[in-house]
């Protein structure tokens, strides 16, 4: 088995509770999750701008924006455990990765610090390539960007489709449901 030289973590459902995904389980049955899902894609890829992505998502969901922005931001928690758990698996000499469908810099701009950036040897943001996980390209950039072959990378996702889409390139995963389970399954692929 290939030696593990790099773990990337998604953001959003990772390192902190997933805002988008919070808002649209709130949402009443009859309302077009799909549509949204697929307007709210286009905006993480930089497709189309916060304006269209707002008019939009209001027209399918029947919230304002304002609303909306609300509603998820109340859901934004780091995830300290794994943070640090970051920073061990750094020391131990392995390069880490952020990997993350966003339409913004809000990541290096308003939720990590400059200390817990440091962690990251990457960040790839979508709307900084144009391109969306579950693109293969996106697997395939950041561990080019890490210098390391797919099948020494562990890419960790809360989101099966992404995490599937990491291993069709020879990424090994995980798919993140808890802190616990996430730590021993990184650890039991690092132990091959």
């Amino acid at each position: 088995m290939t030696k593990v030289k790099a773990i990337i973590f998604d953001c959003f459902g990772v390192l902190t509770s997933a805002r988008w995904h919070a808002f649209l389980d709130s949402l009443p049955d009859g309302v077009d999750i799909e549509a949204a899902r697929a307007v709210h894609r286009a905006y993480d890829a930089g497709i189309i701008s916060k304006e269209v992505n707002a008019s939009q998502i209001e027209e399918i969901t029947g919230h304002s924006y304002a609303e909306i922005d609300d509603i998820s931001s109340e859901e934004i928690v780091k995830n300290s455990l794994l943070l640090e758990y970051i920073r061990e698996l750094k020391d131990r000499g392995y390069k880490i990765g952020l990997l993350s469908n966003i339409a913004s810099n809000w990541i290096r701009d308003s939720f990590l610090a400059d200390q817990e950036q440091a962690l990251f040897d990457v960040m790839i943001m979508s709307f900084e390539t144009g391109i969306i996980k579950p693109d293969p390209r996106m697997f395939e950039m950041v561990c080019e960007k890490l210098d390391v072959l797919p099948e020494e990378a562990i890419m960790v996702d809360d989101i099966d489709r992404y995490c599937a889409a990491a291993e069709a390139v020879g990424m090994q995963a995980v798919i993140y449901r808890d802190f616990k389970q996430a730590k021993q399954q990184i650890e039991e692929q690092i132990a091959g």
